[in-house]
């Protein structure tokens, strides 16, 4: 069989919460798209949904999808027909798939059916990928953790780059998770053959699900689910709901809601996702607005006063020297010195030491709104007096960014939600991060494609009520009066940075091709990276970490999460204090202790591990700090970074960082929107 793609594999549809719905299925393969029927763990509605299925789609180009559960075995595979061949349930049987979709955990080995159709194999990790490769998969789904079922920890946007970039994947690969039409262009764009949708078609008009579960689906806004035993489930309210399994669903489960509200049905929804990607690569090919926003005097790059569109993001105890802060800037890019929860007289001090370092060239400071209040005041007072260019507030609200805004610094807002972006928006917020869980550090609730997807749809919403909006008023936060638009739109002044698995060519291309539509609106658009910086050299040479911590998230092959309670986790690379930490927790739920006890507890185990593991000093018996070797760093540090480490193995500079990410990512996009273009039969417009 080949492993070849076309135009019709673009979009593929998996019957969604693993249960088989032929009439589902066959509306995305008569749609244009790949309609594949999830097999579910019923022998009988299976085989009677697939008889159905081979009778409404005409040319037998649908698929099945077989994961755990799965009663049926290879043996009741029919041969698939040549494409194009008529085919009929009435005579001969069951006609056979075009595709078989085998999930991680499917009873089915790729052998046993690699010879008789074309085998996707999903995947979570790069080592499952080779596997798949080695047994004769035709092609691979990158699943990624935020879908609904078996899941690992990557989340699609980190995964798709992960398999994209190594060598030894040579098969087409699509993506999973988090799919909507504007993460859908950064797939295609980024190097997949196509998109995968699942719990996105539930509520289309094909769909047959029963009300109680489509209202469970329709209340979605993709942070109800949650993962138990390596599978996501969504979490559903009531008496009578707990009696019932778990739907599989993912956090993009809320996309059924607005794909139905948007497009209705299928057929739509299909040509809305392939019309998507269409757009997106033919601008890409044109050097449109897309493209320009990586590049020297960027939109954002002018309103910040930078020369490139990027910005190096607060990191805790790592990006707090001036030094580093000042080669960040030479390179093009806004540094983001971290306060943490330092003193009055330390972040005075550490702000005095930046400003002197910077000389005058834009920088910012990082603030955690959540920081306890005494502390917070003691910081924005310093902050005031010194004022930096720019701030990013973690966990703030507008009216604290607006203090600021008066004082002449211009705020951005991390925002982990569509409710809270809608109701910032109102507020007169303007400038945001949307940071995705992929990051280090204190992670939020959802991955980098369903928060982008979903802050994407907020915003064009918003515009279009601003440009029906007879009172409107530009920029209510300002944007220091500055366009940079096509089409004479001003974006409503709205700046964005988006953060979360950025850190070369493919991944900045992605993030401006999903943010296209944005961009043509006049939003201001850039990529915020963290992790990134830990590889290059100057974060070394200037002391922003010891070389240990470099070591370990050069040599870092996975992340791990170190829970303290519900909703507060933070991302490390694996270290001896890691491995300690889940001991510890487990000891003290196994002592019974109060949960609150436990959480604070675990918090206090935290405090000063980082330090450790940046700086090399712990504070002694007499409260002083002292230096600490690398033994006392490795055993206790904890090593924070997000899961960039797992996709990068070598150092770098900051120069060759910011080329990868500039204009290395805006050759990138065009080169990929080229190919895109021929496969889908874009024609280039006329110059």
């Amino acid at each position: 069989m080949s492993s070849a793609v076309d135009a019709g594999d673009l979009v593929i549809g998996i019957t969604p919460f693993g249960e088989p719905d032929a009439r589902l299925a066959a509306a995305v393969s008569r749609a244009g798209g790949l309609g594949v029927l999830d097999l579910g763990t019923s022998g009988r509605q299976a085989l009677q949904a697939w008889e159905d299925i081979g009778e409404w789609v005409a040319d037998g180009r649908y698929g099945v999808r077989v994961a755990a559960g799965c009663p049926l075995t290879p043996s009741d595979l029919p041969d698939a027909p040549p494409i194009g061949t008529p085919t009929s349930g009435s005579s001969g049987g069951v006609p056979g798939p075009h595709t078989v979709v085998l999930g991680v955990d499917s009873p089915w080995p790729v052998e046993a059916v690699a010879d008789r159709c074309r085998v996707l194999a999903e995947v979570t990790d790069l080592a499952e990928a080779l596997d798949a490769i080695r047994a004769g998969a035709h092609g691979l789904i990158a699943r990624g953790s935020e879908s609904g079922g078996r899941i690992g920890a990557l989340g699609a946007f980190v995964l798709l780059q992960r398999l994209l970039a190594d060598p030894r994947v040579s098969l087409p690969v699509w993506a999973c998770g988090g799919i909507g039409p504007r993460t859908a262009a950064a797939c295609v764009l980024g190097g997949a053959a196509g998109v995968v949708l699942d719990t996105q078609l539930a509520l289309l008009a094909e769909s047959g699900l029963p009300e109680d579960r489509a209202a469970a689906i329709r209340s979605m806004d993709g942070s109800e689910t949650t993962v138990l035993d390596g599978h996501r489930v969504l979490r559903r309210r009531g008496r009578a709901s707990q009696a019932e399994p778990p739907l599989t669903a993912g956090q993009d489960g809320f996309l059924a809601g607005r794909f139905a509200e948007r497009w209705r049905d299928v057929g739509r929804t299909v040509r809305g996702i392939t019309e998507a990607v269409r757009e997106a690569a033919h601008e890409a090919v044109r050097n449109g607005s897309a493209v320009s926003a990586l590049c020297p005097g960027a939109p954002l790059s002018t309103r910040l006063g930078t020369r490139l569109p990027i910005a190096q993001g607060p990191m805790t105890r790592v990006s707090d020297q001036g030094a580093f802060a000042s080669a960040v800037a030479a390179g093009g890019a806004l540094p983001f010195i971290a306060l943490a929860l330092a003193g009055r007289e330390q972040a005075r001090t550490m702000l005095e030491e930046a400003a002197a370092a910077l000389d005058g060239r834009p920088w910012g400071v990082g603030v955690l709104g959540f920081a306890p209040e005494e502390i917070r005041n003691a910081q924005l007072e310093a902050v005031r007096e010194i004022r930096p260019s720019h701030a990013i507030i973690a966990g703030g609200r507008p009216s604290q960014a607006k203090a600021l805004e008066r004082d002449g610094i211009a705020t951005f807002l991390h925002v982990p939600s569509p409710g809270l972006l809608g109701q910032f928006l109102q507020a007169g917020a303007r400038r945001f991060v949307f940071e995705g869980s992929e990051c280090g550090g204190h992670v939020g609730p959802r991955n980098s494609f369903p928060l982008w997807e979903a802050q994407i749809a907020v915003i064009e919403d918003f515009l279009d009520g601003e440009a029906h909006d007879p009172h409107r008023t530009a920029g209510a936060q300002g944007a220091d009066g500055l366009d940079g638009s096509e089409g004479g739109s001003d974006g409503a002044g709205i700046e964005i940075f988006f953060a979360g698995g950025v850190h070369d060519e493919r991944s900045a291309a992605m993030v401006v091709a999903l943010a296209a539509p944005l961009i043509r609106r006049g939003v201001a658009v850039g990529s915020l990276m963290g992790t990134a910086y830990l590889f290059t050299d100057e974060a070394v040479a200037h002391g922003a970490v010891q070389p240990l911590f470099q070591r370990q998230v050069v040599a870092a092959e996975h992340t791990v999460l170190l829970e303290t309670a519900p909703g507060h986790a933070t991302r490390c690379v694996p270290s001896p204090f890691a491995e300690s930490f889940d001991t510890v927790r487990e000891r003290l739920r196994k002592e019974g202790l109060p949960d609150r006890e436990v959480w604070e507890r675990l918090e206090r185990l935290n405090v000063g591990r980082l330090r450790i593991a940046s700086k090399g000093v712990d504070r002694g018996p007499d409260g002083a700090l002292a230096p600490v070797d690398e033994e006392g760093q490795l055993s206790g540090g904890m090593f924070m970074a997000g899961q960039v480490a797992v996709m990068r193995s070598a150092t770098t500079t900051i120069d060759a960082l910011h080329h990868a990410v500039g204009a290395g990512a805006a050759d990138f996009l065009t080169a990929r929107a080229e190919a895109v273009c021929e496969r889908l039969g874009v024609a280039p417009a006329p110059a």
